[in-house]
């Protein structure tokens, strides 16, 4: 006899992505429904952007075990970029095609994993921007690229969309915030105010 559902059940016994010290630029977050908590780490190759491995620790019930370790291994092998303008409905969508619908007093279990993910992709965010040591204005803070970078590639390859930078470069394929920067610089070279 289960109390969950039976793909529920199935992660709740033999979650893949479990840890009791998950490694990489982790986020945490609660329920206040429940009391329970989940910590969700992802592991990022900085060369490549790309979501190595996640993994996560919880005292959640099955539901929460669950929605966790799916997301997991759907984060696994992600682009960064992929990650940009996903939203609770997004991944409520991916946890829906593994698990199906949670019951309306369980749904704070996989929302909780969500804020613990964005949590965790803040914080790489902000550790990039740290890390960070150049004498110029930083326009991409996802992928710690510099204002004079990207002025380079504009001028030396005549590019003029920001897409054609963000092939090159990475800049903008990100959370997409410094888009807007980079067609400025995109725009300052064709009225030639960009040596």
């Amino acid at each position: 006899m289960t109390f969950y559902p039976r793909p529920v059940n199935d992660r709740f016994l033999a979650p893949v992505n479990i840890a009791t010290r998950p490694a990489g630029t982790a986020g945490r977050s609660a329920s206040f429904v429940c009391g329970s908590f989940v910590e969700l780490a992802v592991s990022i190759d900085a060369d490549r952007n790309i979501i190595t491995a996640a993994k996560f620790r919880t005292n959640g019930c099955g539901f929460l075990i669950a929605a966790a370790d799916t997301l997991c291994d759907w984060l696994a092998g992600k682009m960064l970029g992929e990650l940009h303008g996903l939203n609770d409905g997004d991944l409520d969508a991916i946890i829906g095609r593994e698990l199906g619908e949670f019951p309306a007093g369980r749904t704070q279990c996989a929302v909780v994993v969500f804020d613990a993910l964005r949590k965790a992709m803040s914080r790489h965010r902000k550790s990039v921007i740290e890390e960070f040591q150049g004498e110029t204005a930083l326009i991409c803070t996802c992928f710690g690229i510099a204002e004079e970078t990207i002025a380079a590639a504009i001028s030396k390859r005549n590019y003029t969309s920001v897409d054609q930078v963000s092939e090159s470069h990475r800049a903008g394929s990100g959370c997409g915030s410094c888009r807007l920067l980079i067609q400025e610089l995109i725009d300052a070279k064709e009225r030639g105010d960009l040596s």
